[in-house]
């Protein structure tokens, strides 16, 4: 059945059939082929999706991101960050991916940041000498980052699937992203050193207190839900309630640029990404579902284990038993991480978490990251491996929303797009093997 589900899939995916689909049929035919009702398990498969009250937290965190981008949110958070570094060299490349941070801080969703950003910092970072093709790339890379800074739809993805703390992962996933968007920064300063780069003016105090003053209430929105969560105010589905009523009422009353008018627009738009969602999360999980009732899960844990013994094994008794554990973890995470690279340059973020947590959780219970704290850093891990996904073709959703907002060919960009990706997995390779960097934050919370 295993194989009829996987050999369906694949042919499905190279015919173009759209991933949903895809993951649909291959499903329904291995369920037939193995004499399964498969209407009685898609049906149950879909109410017990329903039944999360977690993932109640990504149709509110949509909507908050559509109320924002009508709101003018964007555009106050790139003017402040751009009034305070942007007179440097590598001011408007910072500027990108700090507003990006600061965006998917209060959107959660990569292609949302990459689209608000992108339209705003490509046609001013090309004014200011940068290739077009440079800064879509850059647009596209650092709006990944959303998926890491709370609030993160993909880690409350994660969360429902795999049972933990969606908001010890939203803490965990801050300062991951911060260092993403650092060695971002870095590759840029490197470019930008070698060429000839009109700077910004420096914005004198007054014009940074008046950036401040206007952007106040959307960096706020960042605070309450940071805060709130940490503080256990409440918890990351009524963050995002929270976040709706915020900046509906901020964008209303406060910035008077979101129209009554606009509702119906925006509630429509919002239903319909939640209604495309769904729908993918529903197959996907019947998908997930029918590889377990296959044994994948399992055989796959338990071949990655006997690889790795049988890797450690050439060394003999020449290590200690604490070292050889060690070292068995570490080859188990290198081939895992491997795997959900290539996993994510051809199935989307979200159906790929679908499809690969309930296969990849046996093997956090056998390497002992299925508890705690370390099942935060799994799970950060996992997320933060397959974002890069994003940003690679053939499927990288972000990378086609860059394209379009940047008016770019994704080949032409591509040169770009590998230099950031090489600081992307160099960070990647730091967040699976120094936990501190996930752990540290969630380790306040009770």
């Amino acid at each position: 059945m295993t194989i009829i589900l996987l050999v369906c899939f694949f042919i499905l995916l190279i015919l173009n059939v759209p991933i949903a689909f895809c993951m649909l049929i291959s499903s329904l035919v291995a369920l037939l082929y193995a004499g399964v009702n498969p209407i009685m398990v898609g049906l149950e498969t879909a109410r017990s999706l329903a039944s999360f009250y977690t993932f109640l937290a990504v149709p509110f965190f949509i909507l908050a991101g559509e109320i924002m981008s009508y709101g003018g949110l964007s555009k106050r958070l790139v003017q402040f960050v751009k009034s305070m570094v942007g007179h440097h060299k590598n001011g408007l490349p910072a500027v990108t991916t700090i507003s990006s941070q600061l965006f998917g801080a209060v959107s959660g969703a990569s292609a949302a940041t990459c689209a608000a950003v992108g339209g705003v910092m490509i046609p001013a970072m090309e004014k200011q000498g940068f290739k077009r093709t440079f800064s879509t790339a850059l647009a596209a890379c650092s709006g990944t980052t959303g998926a890491l800074i709370p609030p993160s739809i993909v880690l409350v993805i994660y969360g429902t699937v795999a049972n933990v703390s969606i908001e010890k992962l939203f803490v965990g996933g801050v300062i991951p992203g911060l260092v993403v968007g650092l060695g971002l920064i870095l590759v840029s300063w490197n470019y930008s050193r070698k060429r000839e780069i009109i700077k910004e003016q420096k914005s004198s105090l007054s014009e940074i207190g008046k950036s401040l003053y206007e952007s106040f209430f959307t960096l706020f929105l960042g605070v309450i839900i940071f805060g709130g969560i940490i503080l256990g105010i409440f918890t990351a589905t009524e963050a995002s309630a929270v976040a709706v009523i915020y900046a509906a009422f901020i964008g209303l009353f406060v910035y008077k640029k979101l129209k009554l008018k606009d509702l119906p627009k925006i509630l429509l738009s919002s239903a319909k990404l939640t209604a495309a969602l769904s729908f993918l999360i529903a197959c996907a999980s019947l998908f997930a579902w029918t590889l377990s009732i296959g044994n994948v899960p399992a055989v796959l844990t338990s071949n990655l284990v006997s690889f790795s013994e049988s890797v450690t094994g050439i060394l003999g008794t020449s290590l200690s038993p604490e070292t050889l554990a060690i070292l068995k973890k570490v080859i188990i995470l290198l081939v895992l991480n491997i795997s959900l690279l290539m996993v994510g340059m051809f199935i989307d973020i979200a159906p790929a978490l679908l499809i690969v947590v309930p296969v990849v959780l046996p093997i956090s219970e056998a390497i002992g990251m299925a508890e705690g704290l370390a099942a935060i850093h799994f799970g950060v891990m996992v997320v933060a491996n397959l974002i890069i996904g994003l940003v690679t073709p053939p499927v990288g959703s972000t990378l086609f929303v860059a394209s379009a907002v940047g008016k770019t060919d994704i080949l032409a960009m591509t040169p770009y797009v590998l230099r950031f990706l090489g600081i992307m997995l160099i960070v990647q390779l730091m967040i699976t093997f120094i936990p501190a960097i996930t752990t540290y934050l969630p380790s306040f919370m009770g």
